[in-house]
């Protein structure tokens, strides 16, 4: 059961996730993934279920953030439920109904439910959220235990009022999607409404569309600027008392710099750095030692894309920890999911970011997805989990055997990824058959010569496979003598 408290006092509300295990959602009959406290990633190959699993978990967490009253819309959206097109079809195994015609006859398979367990102010606690029928009007229902977790999150709603007592600390949520990128419309070009104005200083604003992986930035656009404005005009009003030295107002100061603090943290890579509101653009900028200023909406996708992430993750930790002060990034807890973290970065970048991701904020568990072995190449194997089946067609989350961080992307590639780094070019089958023959002591026979000499003018001499060949050959004569 989760922990509750009659009384209000400091302290932090922290949240992790320890498992989550789905059954008869979407594509998998049976799946459990064990996630690792600071960062899970998950791997496999497009359509395997890896986005699904990240919508699970927005799932099981919906009851908790649901029950702040500002992490509502007016849109009651779906996907924050087992809908019925989430609940998994199979076919039928016997011979084509003629009803269906050519169309192979579908059912559905119930209950559909996802079931997290997870550790809630040091309490381990299981819950699940579940649809048991496909009637266009049923809903989602929740177990006892999801309900305690509804009632535990209203208690802290209600504390967060009494701004009497010690403040205590939220955990973070966030779900960033493959949809995620910097708007490009004009800030004052914004149509927000006078509600979210007056709301943008109360703490659980934070948790607005933060399951929604399509969110579009807009809350932290408006908020930085708001913030930054501020701090100018502290600077202004100095000037204009005729004061020498300007010394901005902590309280003004502090939620600018641990935005700042973090993005400069994740865009260190890329030298931009010091992201700043700018009168003369009506834009927020970013700073290059080279390239000068520019604003956000000049820059490349991938830059966007990761400054989005990450000024919106650390904009939540300050509105919902603002107590910590310049800490709130580096000191709040919570759990957030990224859906291809390697998505528009160079490989490069892909090999510093999850270290940076860590760095910017070490008390978030990160759950995330990618293609990359660059990635993968920066974790330990126990943070990697590869979605597939086990040899009797049961689907399972596991944990690769060979190692990872540290190690050639190459090796990463096929060791874990299970592809082959050489691409299926023309080429690579006549690689293969004179490789064949060079490990059987063939390398001297007409075919083997015929087919050494092809591949050395299609491809150079100068090509690694062909030069691992010529070493073998070379070893070969030696023993030989």
């Amino acid at each position: 059961m989760f922990p509750t408290s009659k009384s209000g006092g400091a302290g932090e509300k922290h949240m992790k996730l320890e498992k989550i295990f789905l059954e008869n959602f979407r594509c998998f009959e049976s799946l459990e993934v064990f996630l690792h406290p600071k960062i899970t990633i998950l791997v496999a190959n497009n359509g395997q279920g890896k986005s699904t699993v990240l919508d699970a978990i927005r799932i099981a967490l919906w009851p908790y953030v649901s029950q702040f009253d500002l992490a509502r819309t007016g849109y009651a959206d779906p996907a924050n439920t087992i809908t019925i097109d989430d609940v998994r079809l199979i076919k039928s195994l016997e011979q084509k109904s003629k009803a269906f015609g050519a169309l192979d006859e579908m059912a559905r398979q119930l209950n559909a439910a996802v079931t997290a367990t997870g550790d809630y102010n040091g309490v381990q606690t299981t819950w699940q959220r579940f649809r048991d029928s496909e009637v266009k009007r049923s809903q989602t229902k929740d177990d006892n235990e999801s309900k305690h977790l509804k009632i535990e999150a209203k208690r802290l709603q209600q504390e967060v009022r009494d701004l009497s007592s010690n403040p205590i600390d939220l955990p973070v949520f966030g779900y960033y999607g493959t949809g995620r990128l910097w708007r490009k419309k004009r800030l004052t070009d914004d149509k927000k409404g006078n509600a979210d104005k007056n709301n943008e200083q109360i703490r659980t604003f934070a948790y607005k569309d933060c399951l929604d992986p399509a969110s579009s930035f807009s809350q932290f656009e408006n908020w930085f600027t708001s913030a930054y404005i501020k701090v100018m005009q502290n600077q202004i009003e100095q000037i204009e008392q005729g004061s020498t030295f300007l010394e901005v107002d902590p309280k003004l100061k502090r939620p600018v710099k641990v935005v700042q603090d973090a993005v400069n943290e994740i865009l260190k890579p890329v030298s931009w750095q010091h992201l700043q509101y700018s009168e003369t653009y009506k834009a927020l900028v970013l700073k290059h030692p080279g390239l000068g200023v520019m604003k956000v909406s000049q820059l490349s996708d991938g830059i966007k894309n990761m400054l989005a992430m990450i000024a919106d993750i650390a904009y939540r930790c300050v509105l919902l920890n603002g107590h910590l002060g310049e800490d709130a990034a580096k000191k709040s807890s919570g759990i957030v999911m990224i859906d291809e973290i390697d998505m528009h970065l160079h490989p490069i970048w892909q090999q510093s970011v999850v270290g940076s991701l860590q760095r910017a904020f070490p008390k978030i568990q990160f759950i995330m997805t990618t293609h990359s072995p660059q990635v993968l190449s920066t974790v330990t194997k126990e943070c990697i989990r590869v979605l597939g089946e086990n040899v009797d067609g049961r689907d399972l989350a596991a944990t690769p055997l060979a190692a990872s961080y540290g190690e050639p992307s190459s090796d990463v590639l096929q060791a874990i990824m299970h592809v082959d780094p050489q691409p299926p070019v023309p080429e690579k089958t006549l690689l293969d058959e004179l490789t064949s023959l060079v490990d059987q002591g063939e390398h001297e026979t007409k075919r083997a010569l015929e087919l050494l000499a092809e591949v050395k003018q299609k491809l150079n001499s100068q090509h690694p496979q062909i030069q691992k060949i010529e070493r073998s050959i070379r070893r070969q004569e030696a023993v030989q003598g």
